[in-house]
């Protein structure tokens, strides 16, 4: 009978360990910006915050289960907010924080696809001179990949610049306007509707409508209970063509930045 020795037991332990591995990691994906590669839109569904919070007024952790427009049941990406209940409570939608976007069925623990680190910084506003709105995108790593900024305009529509990782610009962010630029088109998306548009248009778009839009990030209803006694929301992101993961990373951090700026506790517009 030969006695197994230490050196022997090793590798057939660390074997073992990454058979059982191995079914997690296929159903949850090898992660990395290289997830969001074979998709050319996304379903992002933001789930309710509970009822002590709704009577406390204050937002809870802010959750987003991630799946495809034809396949919207199916998640594939999971998203959660790393914020302070203090932060939550007293900054309210102005409030810092870190998305954490992970691969996998619509639960935490996944594999890290990208990270998302929001500023704290003024509310959106005509001609400010400084503390502007910015998120910071980064790679599973930590390593900046661009970043999503608010411009400086004169019109009451704001405006956001999707820049990569060497500053250049990317995308300008716009909700669709009119009247010269002066209001939001309340029609772009037809008479009647219950969808709130923010148009994707190329850096050096001068006029905001939908027809030079290449993408977009749009709010769309969630039934009435959900609306009326919640702020769960439901978007729809549509990348423009060609867009690469990192940057298509980048529009996903924009949407997040855009839940929180218009739609996040009270401040629907």
């Amino acid at each position: 009978c030969i006695q197994e020795t230490p050196e022997h037991s090793a590798p057939l332990t660390n074997t073992m360990a990454e058979m059982q591995a191995l079914p997690n990691q296929l159903q949850m994906g090898g992660g990395g910006l290289e997830t969001l590669a074979p998709h050319n839109d996304l379903f992002v569904k933001q789930t309710r915050r509970g009822c002590i919070q709704e009577i406390m007024g204050c937002e809870a952790k802010t959750e987003f289960k991630i799946a495809t427009k034809a396949n919207n049941q199916a998640d594939f990406m999971y998203a959660l907010e790393d914020t302070s209940f203090c932060m939550r409570l007293i900054l309210n939608n102005i409030r810092p924080w870190i998305m954490n976007v992970t691969a996998g069925p619509g639960t935490p623990g996944g594999p890290p696809v990208s990270i998302h680190e929001r500023i704290c910084a003024l509310p959106p506003g005509a001609c400010k001179c400084c503390c502007y709105q910015e998120v910071i995108h980064k790679d599973p790593t930590g390593v900046p990949i661009g970043s999503t900024k608010e411009m400086f305009y004169f019109c009451p529509v704001p405006k956001f610049q999707v820049l990569r990782a060497d500053g250049s610009p990317e995308y300008l962010i716009s909700m669709p306007t009119c009247i010269g630029g002066l209001c939001v088109n309340i029609f772009a998306e037809g008479l009647c509707n219950c969808r709130v548009p923010i148009y994707i248009y190329p850096p050096d778009a001068t006029e905001f409508s939908t027809e030079n839009k290449i993408g977009f990030i749009t709010k769309i209803w969630a039934g009435l209970g959900t609306e009326l006694f919640s702020d769960a929301d439901k978007f729809e992101l549509e990348f423009p063509p060609g867009a690469a993961p990192d940057s298509k990373a980048r529009l996903l951090g924009t949407l997040f930045l855009m839940n929180q700026l218009f739609f996040e506790g009270g401040q629907n517009q």
